[in-house]
């Protein structure tokens, strides 16, 4: 958690729900502001974002919430890796105690837990005039307190509209097959009024609640959807099938708002807002939409990062050196740029050079699919491994059923002479040895089917990208357990394996997973 020294508002106030990985930032006159922070891992390098589909399929306002295609990409890295990259969005929306002490200065008096409702009935270029002010006093107050982002440092704006939804949705936090879903997920036995000030009597009823109300989404970030309508910084555009419509509109507020019920609510609401009053000619002030900011960072920082960047536009492009149709793609582009040279004049110069970006724009987006596949393949193989190994783990438990508990009831009915029982225990073990039978067919099923994904993998892809795929998977396999982990260990050392030997060694895998359930029935 960041330090609070200087901070004398009562953090039960700006900060109800903490958590130990806020990033808390001190605000004038002992005021302050929390922080989450939103990854945006990519495996492309200092060009990489992170694919995410946006909207709603089914919605009855297609043109506003409709299906959309875009991208995010956070600016901070931990550890300087272009690969693990984040944004830090605000925990809670923008509170009245929040501006005013940035815009209006120091109040008399330590503000009290109603200065904490969000600062409605702003126009946005106040938010951004307020976001700017913030920044600036950051910079030259505590600028060790905003993160680094290359050579510069971070500032405050409001949030992209793509940035905002993908947080909304509960980002990486979030499974794929429920990003997609209405709305985030939420424990089971609680209710969606619980996460949603939404217009029902059961709910906010029309109240704008204080900041930090409500329970969390899986990012940590409240009050996303419902309580007040949040501006964002990207102007509104109509959604046209897949895609923005091209035409730049008014403001956008997203979420719903109090008022709004609950069915109307989900992580795709968006409405246009004016940005003018067309009656008192006055800028649009709407009483139930504030905002929250972003933590954000320049996309260049440096001359360094723009070779970078140059760099991995060009390994974008690149085919994989595995695949039978790579010495030809480059054979085609190295004869576009010698007949570029060639041109005699600049109108067969830009032909070429289009001929030639429109070859490479297919490149990356085939490389984009591929780069997909493989991860889901690796993915896939992961899964098959950890099934292995309960099977096996099952299977030493039936045999040590068979061999130790059976083998001395039917020794036991054999000394007393017991025929009837002896019988009952030879049934229950050739019961037992059935089951071990086919827990052990299942494994070796697993294993051939593992051994035929390592055997796909080699086969189709170089040993450089099947490594960056698996060092970008890392992360989410170390989330899901050990044994996923080793199985993800196994996996690197059996595509080494069959690379070095050109076949894979079934007898071999077989081994390795069962070494896995060995050392796990020892624990």
């Amino acid at each position: 958690m960041a330090q609070t020294t200087g901070i004398e508002w009562r953090d039960s106030y700006y900060n109800p729900q903490p958590a130990d990985d806020d990033l808390i930032l001190p605000m004038p006159c002992g005021g302050a502001m929390v922080f989450r922070k939103v990854s945006t891992p990519n495996v492309d390098g200092a060009i990489g974002d992170v694919p995410v589909t946006l909207g709603q399929e089914g919605d009855d306002r297609p043109y506003l919430n409709g299906v959309w295609r875009s991208y995010v990409s956070g600016a901070f890295s931990d550890d300087g890796s272009p690969t693990k990259g984040y944004f830090y969005m605000a925990k809670y929306e923008l509170a009245e105690a929040q501006y005013d002490v940035v815009m209006s200065g120091c109040p008399d008096k330590t503000p009290r837990r109603r200065a904490f409702l969000p600062k409605v009935g702003q126009t946005k270029l106040e938010y951004q005039s307020f976001a700017q002010a913030y920044s600036l006093w950051l910079m030259q107050n505590a600028p060790e307190h905003l993160p680094q982002v290359g050579e510069t440092r971070a500032y405050l704006r409001l949030p992209t509209e793509e940035e905002w939804e993908f947080a909304a949705r509960g980002g990486m936090n979030v499974e794929s097959a429920l990003f997609r879903k209405t709305r985030p997920p939420i424990p089971d036995g609680r209710q969606q009024s619980e996460y949603i000030a939404h217009g029902g009597s059961d709910s906010a009823a029309g109240r704008i609640q204080v900041i930090g109300s409500l329970a969390a989404n899986p990012l940590g970030l409240h009050d996303m959807l419902g309580n007040a309508a949040e501006i964002v910084g990207t102007p509104f555009s109509l959604i046209r099938h897949g895609r923005q419509h091209g035409q730049a509109g008014g403001l956008v507020k997203r979420g719903g708002d109090a008022r709004t019920p609950l069915s109307s609510i989900t992580s795709a609401t968006r409405d246009e807002l004016p940005p003018f009053d067309v009656l008192s000619n006055e800028p649009t002030q709407d009483r139930f939409a504030a905002t929250r900011l972003v933590v954000a960072g320049l996309a260049i920082t440096s001359a360094a990062q723009a070779d970078a960047l140059n760099s991995s536009l060009q390994e974008l492009a690149k085919p994989d050196p595995a695949l039978s149709t790579a010495s030809s793609e480059e054979e085609v582009i190295a004869l576009l740029d010698a007949m570029r040279d060639a041109a005699g004049s600049e109108r067969d110069k830009s032909r070429l050079d289009a001929i030639k970006s429109t070859l490479q724009r297919g490149q990356v987006a085939r490389n984009t699919l591929r780069d997909k596949s493989i991860r889901l393949i690796l993915n896939s193989a992961v899964l098959v491994c950890d099934q292995a190994v309960q099977r096996y783990l099952n299977a030493l438990a039936a045999a040590l059923t068979i061999q130790h508990d059976l083998a001395e009831l039917e020794d036991d009915a054999r000394r007393a002479g017991d025929d009837a029982f002896l019988q009952q225990v030879l049934e229950a073990k050739r019961e037992a040895e059935d089951q071990l039978a086919g827990l052990e067919r299942k494994a070796v099923a697993n294993v051939v089917e593992y051994a035929n994904l390592i055997e796909g993998l080699s086969e189709d892809y170089s040993r450089a990208l099947l490594d960056k795929q698996t060092d970008f998977i890392r992360p989410e396999v170390e989330a899901e357990g050990a044994r996923r982990t080793q199985c993800l260990g196994l996996m690197s050392t059996h595509l080494a394996a069959r690379r070095a030997a050109g076949q894979s060694d079934v007898d071999l895998i077989a081994l390795d997973i069962q070494n896995i359930a060995v050392e796990q029935a020892a624990e």
